[in-house]
């Protein structure tokens, strides 16, 4: 069993909102000194996230930058890889896979040239499995297999293509356009990448697939876009397809076990319990709940009506060339729509049968936190996801 203490802790994408979580749980649960977690994220970005927690370790630098890498790997024992870019504008779709994929490639090669680093968590996500089939199904490794099931998300047919592809993308141009929904492709790419690196340079790493968060600590507006939206009364309509959430409390917490827990080369699921599978309208439903019992005073509409996809396709095809003429954010776009027509729902078990994962808290508790927190840093009027209003981030 790997132990964390006096162990020096990299956490790349720190001041994101899992990152955050993780560095929450770290010190307040677990002990950890501030002093031993290294925080490694963009310079310039905010790191309201963690202004409650004095004496981490900050690290200003470029995920794309090798040397800044292996500079933040210095004498590190223990790395969590969290950065990652997750848009659905398709306009970002070449930095995203440069974040996601040949940012993961310099965390694991500094890693392979490292001395000190004993075992790497990476984070995946569910969104690198298929739908789970047949349709409606929890999904798990077996069901959801990104190669063979019959609703494929991902553009590669098999796993050496999607690590044939990575090396195009390092000596072509123009390959970007071959990428479908770049968020799902890419997040498939770095996993294999990750398992890659297992097998073929002994590298001790771990992999986790979080289901979608909710909870305190998202400063850059996550998820938090559908409390936003619902709070403003801007979402009339939801598309027909489902998420499986978590709180994100209990993610980090999955994490840290993954850490101490997974043998080298396994993967876990990590979300909430399988009763907060839910559909668009069902968890928009709990939030506009929650809205309207802390502002009482306020009239908060649920979304009454399901958007057919070719519809929704539609809306976003003009909401897309809009963002693009004016230099907008796109915050609606035709891969969102593939992304939110299925039904993504996935059970933690394996991580609950070899880890203890379980889940402690419900869907409708992360809201109730999330809008606290909301409220304490005076995010309701916040204009929109920071990944959305800064495209050139990274």
């Amino acid at each position: 069993m790997q132990t964390l203490a006096d162990k020096k802790i990299l956490i790349t994408g720190g001041s994101g909102h899992l990152g955050s979580a993780l560095i929450h749980y770290l010190v307040g649960s677990r002990g950890i000194k501030p002093q031993n977690i290294r925080v490694f994220y963009l310079k310039g970005s905010p790191l309201n996230s963690l202004a409650d927690i004095e004496g981490l370790d900050f690290f200003a630098g470029n995920v794309l930058n090798a040397a800044d890498v292996e500079a933040a790997c210095k004498d590190v024992h223990l790395v969590f890889h969290m950065i990652g870019l997750t848009t659905f504008d398709p306009r970002q779709k070449k930095l995203q896979w440069q974040v996601n994929v040949h940012g993961t490639r310099n965390v694991l090669e500094a890693i392979r040239k490292s001395l000190t680093v004993e075992k790497l968590c990476y984070t995946s996500t569910v969104n690198a499995l298929a739908p789970p089939w047949p349709q409606g199904a929890i999904g798990n490794f077996d069901n959801s297999n990104p190669y063979n099931i019959q609703l494929r998300h991902h553009t590669f047919a098999s796993r050496q293509a999607s690590l044939d592809f990575i090396e195009r993308t390092y000596t072509t141009t123009g390959w970007e356009k071959e990428i479908g929904i770049c968020y799902y492709d890419s997040k498939l790419a770095a996993h294999e990448l990750v398992d890659e690196y297992v097998h073929q340079h002994a590298i001790n790493a771990v992999s986790v697939l979080p289901g979608t968060m909710f909870g305190p600590y998202d400063y850059l507006i996550g998820t938090g876009m559908y409390l936003l939206s619902l709070y403003k009364n801007q979402m009339p309509v939801v598309l027909n397809g489902g998420m499986p959430l978590a709180h994100v409390m209990d993610v980090a917490e999955g994490h840290v076990l993954a850490m101490e827990k997974a043998q080298r080369g396994s993967q876990y699921i990590l979300s909430g319990p399988d009763s907060d599978n839910r559909s668009f309208k069902d968890m928009c439903g709990i939030i506009a709940g929650v809205l309207q019992k802390r502002f009482s005073d306020k009239t908060i509409r649920k979304p009454q009506l399901v958007v057919p996809t070719g519809i929704a396709m539609a809306a976003a095809f003009f909401a897309e060339k809009q963002a693009t003429l004016f230099n907008q954010p796109m915050l609606l776009s035709r891969d969102a729509v593939k992304a939110g027509a299925a039904f993504l729902y996935y059970t933690s078990a394996n991580a609950t049968r070899d880890l203890g994962y379980q889940p402690k808290r419900t869907f409708k508790q992360a809201v109730e936190e999330m809008l606290e927190y909301y409220i304490q840093h005076n995010l309701l009027q916040a204009a929109g996801r920071y990944v959305d209003l800064k495209p050139n981030r990274e």
